[in-house]
């Protein structure tokens, strides 16, 4: 409970002294954050520094941090995977839990190889990316987190389902 609360909080990009500082000592806080009630767009990218054709799909990355959806939409991630090290182009940030991450998801969409760039967006694995496709972004409904900063710096959070509203 303690991590999940902890992971809500950085989702919203809260911190609570900093939310408990700008509220006058006299008044109670009475702050809440609310998730939306579709799923975020997950996007993987699984790079390498010894790849030649991973310095684009990087680029195209980087270019998310204007996009209005960051954070609240879409999540962007890369990992820099290590068998490139094998064929002597060593990347300093690979990790081999990075390539094992790699290989479960394509083992889990049927793949029979991982490659470099290799996105993934929400488990599914997209080659669009570098042909100015949209981002696939999701429509599956989830449940709503509602973060609760109370009384004295009190953290509460609940998740429910929208469509019910009852708490799961």
């Amino acid at each position: 409970m303690k991590t999940a609360l902890a992971l809500a909080a950085l989702v919203f990009g809260i911190t609570i002294s900093h939310v408990l500082a700008e509220q006058p000592r006299s008044t109670p806080p009475a702050t809440v954050f609310e998730s939306g009630e579709t799923q975020n767009t997950l996007i993987e990218l699984f790079t390498s520094e010894g790849c030649s054709t991973c310095p684009a799909a990087e680029k195209w990355l980087s270019g998310l941090k204007s996009n209005q959806d960051l954070w609240k939409k879409i999540i962007p991630v890369a990992f820099h995977v290590d068998y490139w090290d094998r064929l002597g182009w060593r990347d300093r940030f690979a990790k081999p839990e990075f390539t094992a991450r790699q290989q479960r998801s394509a083992a889990a969409w049927g793949g029979d190889s991982v490659y470099t760039p290799g996105f993934v967006v929400n488990g599914r694995e997209w080659r669009d990316w570098f042909g100015g496709s949209a981002i696939p972004k999701s429509s599956t409904r989830v449940g709503v987190l509602r973060i609760s900063l109370g009384d004295g710096g009190k953290l509460s959070a609940t998740l429910f389902r929208r469509q019910h509203n009852r708490r799961l």
